[in-house]
């Protein structure tokens, strides 16, 4: 017995101080690391936002801010027009992520955030935006909110030429929006081969009325594009601005998103 005595104290006396009550400062740590996991989680959840930063090709670092709709989500990246930022996407963006979309809004070159390069050189505006929307794109497929099987772009104005013409050329793009486009804005952005190559995907063409330009240019895609959705709206302005014209633009672009992404 005083052998076996010997043997089964250690053994109790490890068992006896596993069963016994945490100290409030170990307490506390765990409820520490258990309300920070779960917040994160949370924030993913609700739909928190998150600013980020990635560089393009030629060294310029892009700004964004990212909409997470929860893990592995079908995806929207958001093009600005001339002369805009990002924010001319905010309340689009909090209406497709409170839908279940993940949604990513850059500054394009020269615009907002995206005004240096990453040894700290100026960056001047530049209509020609394909390496931001190709290093956009690169960041979204990275990315664990993000289903990149599933991603969409919406572009306003030249926006939406550098959407088209990206697009055209990454056929893992499932659809697009094309607010106020352009058959060639500038002189710069030729759209039309582009549709030509874009085939039969989805696409959603958005118009005003008094902007005859892209009134012409729906009409063009219209002949073009197999799977072409066109609206046009009356007085309500260009690009973006359509989104705050109260004609119901935000719920068209999600009911089309529905059906094509």
């Amino acid at each position: 017995m005083p052998v076996l005595r010997t043997l089964l104290l250690p053994i109790l006396a490890v068992f006896l101080s596993q069963c016994q009550p945490q100290s409030d400062a170990d307490a506390a740590s765990n409820m520490d690391d258990v309300f920070v996991k779960s917040a994160a989680a949370a924030a993913l959840n609700r739909g928190g936002t998150e600013n980020v930063r990635f560089t393009t090709s030629d060294g310029v670092v892009i700004t964004g801010t990212l909409f997470p709709a929860g893990a592995n989500a079908p995806t929207v990246l958001c093009l600005h027009q001339w002369r805009s930022d990002r924010a001319s996407f905010d309340e689009l963006a909090r209406k497709l992520q409170a839908a279940g979309y993940t949604v990513l809004t850059i500054d394009m070159r020269g615009y907002g955030g995206s005004t240096k390069t990453v040894d700290g050189k100026p960056v001047r505006t530049d209509r020609k935006a394909q390496p931001d929307v190709t290093a956009a794109i690169s960041f979204l497929r990275a990315h664990k909110s993000v289903d990149a099987n599933r991603i969409a772009i919406i572009g306003a104005s030249y926006g939406s030429s550098n959407a088209i013409q990206y697009a055209a050329r990454d056929a893992a793009i499932k659809s697009v929006v094309l607010l106020s486009p352009g058959l060639n804005y500038f002189n710069e952005l030729p759209t039309e081969d582009a549709v030509k190559i874009w085939g039969s995907r989805p696409m959603l063409a958005v118009a005003s009325s008094e902007d005859v330009r892209s009134v012409e240019t729906l009409q063009a895609y219209s002949s073009i594009a197999s799977r072409v959705q066109v609206q046009q709206y009356d007085n309500a302005g260009h690009g973006t601005d359509i989104l705050r014209a109260g004609v119901g633009l935000d719920a068209l672009i999600l009911d089309f998103l529905k059906k094509n992404l």
